[in-house]
């Protein structure tokens, strides 16, 4: 699983997304991810600290872990943060010994006109 740099489509501020993850092997094959964290970090700055990221997810619970697929959903609360062109990446943590970045790249959240929801 070697780290792509992956640049994300635009997201609109304040709206919902998912990113559907599959792990593969090298031959093609599903790898279980049972035990797995997924964490899912978005922040303006490399130097900025975990606690200041604008928008972290962990993932335990997977959507089909037996072969390799999980879920990252993003919530209108999540990406309600100031429109900019964040830095992001997803890591994963298959055992206290092998923690792996897979990919990483840029997340634009961009304006909206509307942003009333009721």
């Amino acid at each position: 699983m070697p780290t792509k740099m992956h640049n994300l489509q635009p997201l609109c501020r304040g709206n919902s997304r998912e990113y559907n993850l599959t792990f593969i092997d090298s031959k093609g094959e599903p790898i279980p991810i049972t035990d797995w964290k997924i964490y899912f970090t978005v922040k303006l700055s490399y130097e900025d600290a975990d606690s200041q990221a604008s928008i972290k997810k962990g993932i335990t619970v997977h959507d089909d872990p037996d072969n390799g697929k999980s879920i990252i959903k993003l919530l209108p609360d999540d990406t309600d943060i100031e429109p900019s062109n964040y830095w992001y990446d997803i890591k994963v943590k298959r055992t206290a010994e092998s923690i792996i970045t897979v990919a990483m790249g840029r997340l634009p959240i961009i304006k909206v006109v509307t942003r009333r929801i009721d």
